[in-house]
């Protein structure tokens, strides 16, 4: 995350990562980001993260010398433009960085869009998260 942004290529933290990120009890077996990029540079995070010393294992996964599968996403279904999303995002320290992470609702907006049986039960996870944050917002 630092070499791409050193590289100044904006992200977004999404997926059930960044849901769990915000508090979402949940599991996921990799790390999604939403890249920023014209197709024509779709290479370069992956470049980047290759000199970091990861292995490439698909066209857009990667694992990271740590084990971590990253996943590089260049559009996002039920959501609006990177600009747009990016300009909503939560920003949040992660590992000696702050950085952008798309929020809760709209982790679930694109999941329910996705629709996938997993992507069904991350949206019953995030719902009850955000049931709980709500209430709790109340009690103060």
């Amino acid at each position: 995350m630092g070499a791409i942004g050193a590289e100044e290529i904006e992200f977004l933290l999404i997926g059930m990562s960044a849901a769990i990120f915000q508090g979402v009890a949940g599991s996921t077996i990799d790390v999604d980001f939403w890249i920023n990029l014209p197709a024509r540079q779709y290479m370069l995070p992956v470049k980047i993260a290759l000199a970091q010393g990861a292995t490439m294992l698909r066209n857009t996964v990667l694992e990271l010398s740590d084990g971590t599968l990253v996943n590089f996403v260049y559009a996002v279904t039920g959501l609006a433009s990177f600009a747009h999303e990016y300009g909503k995002a939560v920003w949040l320290p992660f590992h000696g960085l702050t950085i952008a992470v798309l929020p809760l609702e709209r982790i679930r907006k694109s999941k329910m869009a996705i629709g996938r049986p997993k992507d069904l039960v991350h949206v019953h996870q995030i719902e009850s998260t955000l049931k709980l944050k709500r209430a709790k917002g109340k009690s103060r």
